[in-house]
């Protein structure tokens, strides 16, 4: 067990380095990057990103979570199961590049511009195939390979968006950045999962079949998620302007950069809750509000400091021209927090056994989000949209599972965890009170030394 926490930890520490790391490059280079375009051109380029977000849930399948787990169980071969997993996912990635171009030239088709940002941006979702080696490395604990993938495609991709910027190119190519990060991350996670199981693609069609089997609850909730997430920006660039979308995204971006670290320690405790959860229910049951109350603790400390100094954090990140973010900002960074618990109401329905009853939280969220947007944005504009949003997360994420009587045992775990209710066995806290005791008496040695 000790070896197990040793290798969870060494896994979250690459995790959380890399990161950290793209953190810092995505605040430089974004933030250069957003001043550059200004709130109407930043806002188009984050409009098209809205519907590329829909069409890469599309791609991915939903397999993230059940590619993670068949690999931690051991139920089949790793190799065999990342190939036929990414083969689907290339082949239906293909299908929704294509559905975007003919999307934005049905829709926007006088709009030229729009239809070439489209097209360079849908080349990330071709790529984006790839990122399956990633469960591998997760599943794996060998996330320091993914991190270094990460750091280096992410330079590379900074490196490309400064040549732009000196160069004062157009907001076209702007578009093409996301692409090109994904096009060096699959280069750099190629070569490390070789180094690890060789070359060997393969592709069983009955374990895809299985795959699909499993996942495809986890697919239509992705998509539903995608839509909660996106349709807001989506609807606020049809009923307001690209200025308010700017703005709002602006606001998302400094909310979503601190869910970086609640998602790398999520990641990296995942296999070990999979396999606590075989071997000692009760125990598992412990880790899972023991980790639920970390994220709501760790969001909660960002929240509070993003809500009191969120003047300053637009003014210096992004300037004058995007002050009118402030109020969204103070709103959305709380609606992150509580997404980021998603994942693992995931791992437990997963164990459970009751995937079915994710599609139907996501509906019953989407549903209310669009009530919410259209009612709010005509009003409130994006901080209409940004209390649609936190009330959509809270609906999804705790109000749903406490409806349902299979799902109950979720949604008090997630109430426990974030009350702090029993998260620590007797031993824990016998271990505890008497390191704490042991500091006070060696503190209290000290001073008397003196």
């Amino acid at each position: 067990m000790r070896e197990s926490y040793q290798r969870v930890f060494s896994n979250m520490s690459w995790l959380i380095a890399g990161k950290i790391l793209n953190m810092i490059l995505q605040f430089i280079v974004a933030l250069a990057t957003a001043r550059y375009l200004g709130p109407s051109n930043f806002g188009l380029i984050n409009y098209v990103a809205a519907y590329i977000s829909f069409f890469s849930s599309v791609a991915s399948l939903g397999l993230s979570v059940i590619v993670i787990k068949e690999i931690s169980l051991g139920n089949s071969d790793s190799n065999e199961i990342i190939w036929t997993a990414i083969w689907m996912r290339f082949i239906t990635a293909i299908c929704s590049a294509t559905c975007i171009i003919v999307l934005m030239w049905i829709t926007n088709g006088k709009d030229i511009r729009l239809v070439q940002i489209a097209l360079l941006e849908s080349v990330s979702i071709v790529f984006s195939a790839f990122d399956t080696i990633n469960y591998y490395f997760q599943a794996k604990l060998l996330s320091k390979w993914s991190s270094i993938a990460g750091i280096l495609a992410y330079v590379g991709m900074s490196f490309y968006r400064i040549v732009l910027l000196i160069r004062g190119a157009d907001i076209i190519w702007f578009a093409f950045a996301t692409s090109t990060d994904m096009i060096l991350l699959t280069i750099f996670l190629l070569i490390f999962y070789i180094k690890c199981e060789g070359f060997r693609p393969v592709f069983n069609r009955n374990l895809g079949k299985n795959l699909l089997k499993q996942s495809y609850h986890y697919l239509i909730s992705g998509l539903i998620t995608i839509l909660c997430a996106q349709i807001d920006r989506i609807m606020l660039g049809h009923m307001l302007d690209n200025s308010s979308v700017g703005l709002y995204s602006a606001a998302l971006s400094i909310s979503s950069l601190w869910s970086l670290i609640p998602s790398a320690f999520i990641q990296s405790v995942i296999p070990l809750l999979y396999d606590l959860a075989a071997k000692n229910y009760q125990v598992y049951l412990r880790r899972l509000r023991q980790t639920y109350a970390m994220i709501f603790l760790l969001n909660t400390v960002y929240s509070v400091f993003c809500t009191i100094f969120a003047r300053n954090i637009i003014l210096l990140l992004y300037g004058e021209e995007y002050l009118g973010a402030i109020e969204a900002l103070v709103i959305v960074v709380w609606y992150y927090g509580i997404s980021t618990i998603g994942t693992l109401n995931g791992v437990y329905l997963a164990n459970e056994h009751k995937n079915r009853y994710i599609k139907k939280f996501f509906f019953a969220g989407f549903i209310v989000n669009i009530v919410l947007n259209m009612m709010m944005i005509p009003k409130a504009g994006i901080v209409g949209a940004a209390f649609a949003t936190l009330i959509t997360q809270i609906v999804i994420q705790v109000i749903m599972p406490l409806t349902y009587e299979d799902t109950r045992g979720l949604g008090i775990t997630i109430l426990k965890g974030a009350a702090l209710r029993d998260i620590l066995s007797i031993e824990e806290k016998k271990t505890i009170k008497t390191e704490i005791k042991k500091y006070f008496e060696k503190k209290s040695d000290r001073k008397n030394e003196i």
